[in-house]
């Protein structure tokens, strides 16, 4: 546990800390990146449950976004979980929130490569296969518990 004191200690964490501006963009960056990574993974997986008759292959090139929203949203909670490194790493809903994402990442990639990959099973027109659909309600979840469970990171041990 002493690199999770360190790190809460240490001069980067300090300078997040009481630099006026930096906390706010991380907090913001952090929301504008999860806004896009769920809000794409949501457009899709609505899509696959039945909503709209749209094909679903133009979606595919939004996947890039996720990619780099997720990796904003890595660095920026980098950075959070830095400067109160002791109290996230024994929190059970910090816990929580990152199984979630886990989840949320293993359904959105099985997602993607069951209606986007090279061996894609639906081609997005019709009804999607139920384990697809199945994928897709999972994948809902998994990002809307992550969210709540990151919000109740505030609230909750």
């Amino acid at each position: 546990m002493e690199l999770l004191n360190w790190l809460q200690t240490s001069s980067f964490s300090n300078w997040v800390l009481v630099t006026t501006w930096v906390y706010p963009w991380v907090i913001a960056l952090h929301s504008i990146g999860m806004g896009f990574l769920v809000g794409v993974v949501s457009m899709i997986g609505i899509r696959v449950l039945g909503a709209g008759s749209f094909p679903v292959a133009p979606l595919a090139r939004f996947l890039s976004v996720v990619r780099i929203a997720f990796i904003v949203n890595v660095l920026t909670g980098l950075i959070m979980f830095v400067i109160d490194a002791q109290q996230f790493f024994f929190s059970p809903t910090f816990r929580i929130k990152m199984i979630l994402i886990a989840f949320g990442i293993m359904t959105g990639w099985l997602l993607s490569t069951r209606i986007f990959g090279a061996k894609a099973v639906w081609d997005g027109e019709g009804a999607a296969p139920q384990s697809a659909k199945l994928i897709a309600g999972i994948s809902l979840v998994c990002w809307a518990g992550a969210i709540l469970a990151g919000r109740l990171t505030a609230y909750l041990p």
